[in-house]
């Protein structure tokens, strides 16, 4: 049993550096993409929209990657695996705000116009869940 489970740890470990990688990619996509006859059609608020999807696939990519590899390792505690989840996911909702800001969604979606102004608050309100659970646990880690 032991040797399937480190088996498995090594595939998780390379399944993790794909998704990494790939999504990595996914922050060089849209410069190439720009290039492409079908984006002069679209206008500014439209490409910002499809520049920022395709980067916040990225974060997530990015994100389930680093997971991935977090599975592989052999971590110490539930404490740690969740430390370091949080910090991920920080990361990750760090990230998707960022992005809402370089490209806020000012198209109509939901009859709302401009969307960003319903996202980006819940964003906001997500990131800091994850930011306030890392403070927290970070100071437990400590104690511990």
């Amino acid at each position: 049993m032991e040797k399937k489970i480190n088996i498995t740890k090594k595939i998780l470990l390379v399944a993790g550096i794909i998704e990494i990688a790939v999504g990595l990619l996914h922050f060089v996509m849209p410069f190439f993409a720009y290039q492409a006859k079908g984006f002069s059609l679209l206008d500014t608020n439209e490409i910002n929209f499809v520049t920022l999807v395709v980067f916040a696939v990225g974060i997530l990519l990015v994100a389930f990657g680093a997971i991935t590899i977090l599975f592989s390792r052999n971590l110490e505690s539930t404490i740690e695996v969740l430390y370091y989840y949080i910090v991920i996911k920080t990361v990750l909702w760090t990230g998707r705000v960022v992005l809402e800001l370089i490209y806020p969604v000012n198209l109509n979606m939901f009859y709302i116009e401009p969307f960003t102004l319903v996202v980006l608050p819940g964003l906001i309100i997500e990131l800091l869940l994850f930011a306030v659970s890392f403070v927290l646990i970070r100071k437990k880690k400590r104690i511990s």
